[in-house]
């Protein structure tokens, strides 16, 4: 019997790119729904339009009432989505066929464990060297590695990248009642990296797939969350950092 998986897509004024973003998967048995979540964008009608001319029963939107942000909209998306694994992915970067045949090549998706990409090839630019992980490839990252490794460019985009293959009921579980008392800026300058350290934090297990590939499109909107609330980034880094080490007793 065929198990199915969701695609989970956040989004916010992104409609110029979520249709690639959507084609290349659509047709894909092995997904049977394409979860959109809107957070009150001002391209709505415009995300509509190209929604509907897929005229595709697998494509849910749902609409925030208000600005959630990237944080918040990430596990609002993952909360509609009825299958035990998800695709976290985000609306502006492109999914083959291969990312999803790599993942049913594992013997057993394992519900303590996130998934997540060996390497994130940019484009329309030169592929970044900051986005290739391929050297933690086929290991789980513990808290050891996280310490280790915390000031490395290459890692620090690793956990703040996001785009993982995740079992939905216990990602929504824990991060929904993740108690942070950050600004909303703070939440949303690094919002994956917070993300990725409670997951660990937690005990959940981290997987880095060798040879899972996905295109991370690079344009004036990129880093757009980054950008409003970059004051906070250090900031929350060695909120994270401090968290990881007080629990490995350092």
């Amino acid at each position: 019997m065929l198990k199915y998986i969701s695609i989970a897509i956040p989004h916010y004024n992104n409609s110029n790119y979520i249709k690639e973003c959507i084609e290349n998967i659509i047709n894909d048995e092995r997904i049977n729904e394409i979860i959109i979540n809107d957070d009150k964008s001002s391209d709505i009608n415009q995300l509509e339009v190209i929604l509907n001319n897929f005229n595709n029963k697998k494509i849910k939107l749902y609409k925030n009432e208000v600005n959630l942000g990237c944080y918040h909209n990430k596990i609002k998306t993952i909360s509609y989505c009825t299958n035990d694994w998800a695709i976290l992915f985000d609306s502006d970067n492109i999914l083959n066929i291969d990312f999803i045949d790599k993942l049913y090549n594992i013997k057993e998706w394992d519900s303590n464990t996130i998934y997540i990409p060996s390497w994130v090839v940019t484009f329309p630019n030169e592929p970044s060297p900051y986005l290739d992980y391929r050297k933690y490839s086929n290991i789980y990252i513990n808290k050891e590695i996280y310490i280790n490794n915390f000031n490395d460019n290459n890692f620090q985009c690793l956990i703040n990248t996001c785009n993982y293959f995740l079992p939905v009921k216990n990602y929504f579980n824990l991060m929904n009642n993740y108690q942070i008392n950050y600004k909303r800026e703070m939440i949303d300058c690094l919002d994956s990296a917070v993300l990725f350290t409670d997951w660990l934090l937690s005990n959940g297990k981290i997987f880095v797939v060798n040879n899972l590939i996905y295109k991370h499109r690079l344009h004036e909107k990129s880093n757009y969350m980054l950008s409003t609330s970059k004051n906070y980034q250090e900031q929350v880094k060695n909120i994270l950092l401090q968290k990881v080490l007080i629990s490995m007793n350092k």
